[in-house]
């Protein structure tokens, strides 16, 4: 069973490893390498590429994406090149330089 971590209202500086899922409400600086599932709610901040299972953003992720999954939420910005397995998109902003859908 994998495990979650929650990051609240912290700021974080340095690239983050998970073997599960991160909740993220804060504000991260840096990479994010999860087997898992990534949430970035709606406040959060990424400045920092994103590789993981899946992918749930709300808030602000400034980097590229490679996941399997991607959830582009209504209020989410997204800057960045993306590599995905599946996309739903339900944002009105995003800046997609380069998509590229894969088979995983």
């Amino acid at each position: 069973m994998s495990q979650t971590i929650v990051l609240n209202d912290s700021e974080i500086e340095g690239d983050i490893i998970l073997p599960g899922d991160l909740c993220l409400f804060g504000k991260i600086s840096g990479n994010i390498i999860a087997k898992g599932k990534v949430e970035v709610k709606s406040g959060a901040v990424v400045t920092g590429n994103i590789s993981c299972g899946e992918l749930e953003i709300e808030g602000l992720v400034e980097g590229n994406v490679e996941t399997c999954f991607l959830i582009i939420e209504e209020n989410a910005v997204l800057k960045g090149d993306v590599q995905a397995g599946k996309l739903l998109v339900r944002a009105v902003k995003y800046d997609i330089k380069r998509l590229r859908l894969v088979r995983k």
